[in-house]
């Protein structure tokens, strides 16, 4: 096969990684694979894709600046896209270029729009049409192919529900940690969450149930590992709760510093998902041998089997929350004992392999369909 992935990103964040890593694995089954991001915002994507050796496009704009960048986007795609087998969207702007380009076409690739998170599920306007007008559909869980084809009426056979995919050899539990630098004793039980500090993260749900964690284990310590424009806020918030010492700020980590990250914590915290809806740092810490702790939504309610891999706690629920921290970080044999159920799931399910398998697969069954009206 021959495929076109877009994203229009500049960066090397969120979908991007994802989508590099299915196409690294088409890639290496012999399909030709080109890709096309933002051509004209800053950020690191391009550079990153160039150094993995892939084939990247300079006529495609792919950039969120409004209606008349989109429909030039959709007139090129129209004569790039007969050159394709699959047209692979990744955001709501390239799937809308794409719908209006290769609409009408009599010999056209089939158009494959991968949902990374819930947003692209809510009832906005047109949001169904498109969908039901997408060759096939990607999603990565369960639930969410479920609200394709329940809400969306999409055909169940256009629908592929995945899984998200970690490196179980990098994020493992052996190698250094952060305790030493952040001064945290040997055995001290320590919670943690990586995401972006932003509204929605539910950031302030977490010092909040934390408060009530130091109340009965005051030794307990919460990483916020992350930036973002929520930093000041959270901050403020940590003051008012009387939690200074009790949660400490460790900052952005990436590569090595992220893995060592991981495995300062007894216990990993995901509350919401951001722009990737597997929730892959969730997915990273698991593998690096802990213990999840989630609300019960999407994707974190696949990766965790409650009480075998991890706790789930029904959404905006503080109390019980509070009760799942308590549960593991005060006991530290049995947060040894499902972090280790938490990795061997992530090495047996949640691979580069499974997913990118899954992908070609469902690329090549739907060159047997019928092509959706677009």
């Amino acid at each position: 096969m021959k495929i076109l992935e877009m994203l229009s990103s500049p960066v090397y964040t969120g979908p991007a990684e994802p989508m590099v890593s299915v196409a690294s694995f088409l890639r290496s089954r012999g399909h030709l694979v080109e890709l096309a991001t933002d051509t004209r915002r800053p950020g690191d994507l391009r550079g990153r894709l160039t150094e993995l050796g892939f084939t990247l496009r300079d006529d495609l704009a792919l950039t969120t600046r409004g209606l008349p960048t989109v429909l030039a986007d959709a007139r090129r795609l129209a004569h790039i896209g007969r050159a394709f087998d699959v047209v692979h969207a990744h955001f709501s702007n390239d799937h809308v270029a794409a719908l209006l380009g290769l609409r009408g076409r009599r010999e056209r690739p089939r158009l494959v729009r991968t949902v990374h998170s819930a947003r692209s599920l809510e009832k906005r306007f047109l949001q169904g049409t498109a969908h039901r007008r997408t060759d096939g559909l990607i999603t990565v869980c369960a639930a969410h192919a479920r609200i394709l084809v329940e809400r969306f009426g999409v055909a169940e056979p256009r629908v592929l529900a995945t899984r998200g995919a970690v490196d179980a050899a990098f994020y493992s539990p052996q190698g250094p940690d952060l305790r030493a630098e952040l001064a945290l004793a040997p055995g001290q039980p320590v919670a943690g969450i990586v995401a972006r500090v932003k509204e929605g993260r539910r950031h302030d749900e977490l010092a909040q149930a934390f408060r009530s964690v130091v109340d009965r284990l005051p030794e307990a310590r919460l990483l916020v590992l992350g930036r973002g424009e929520g930093l000041p806020a959270l901050r403020e918030r940590v003051v008012r709760l009387g939690l200074e010492r009790e949660v400490i700020f460790a900052g952005y980590r990436r590569g090595a510093e992220l893995a060592a990250a991981y495995r300062t914590l007894d216990v990993k915290v995901l509350l919401a998902e951001g722009n990737d809806g597997t929730c892959r740092a969730l997915l990273e810490a698991m593998a690096s041998g802990r213990p999840g702790i989630a609300y019960r939504f999407g994707a974190p309610s696949e990766a965790i089997v409650d009480g075998e891999s991890g706790l789930l706690v029904e959404e905006g629920d503080v109390p019980a929350l509070s009760e799942a921290l308590l549960a593991l970080l005060g006991s530290p044999e049995r947060a040894r004992v499902l972090g280790a159920a938490a990795r061997a799931r992530m090495q047996g399910l949640f691979t580069e392999s499974a997913r990118g398998t899954a992908v070609e697969r469902f690329f090549e069954g739907l060159l047997d369909l019928p092509a959706a009206v677009l």
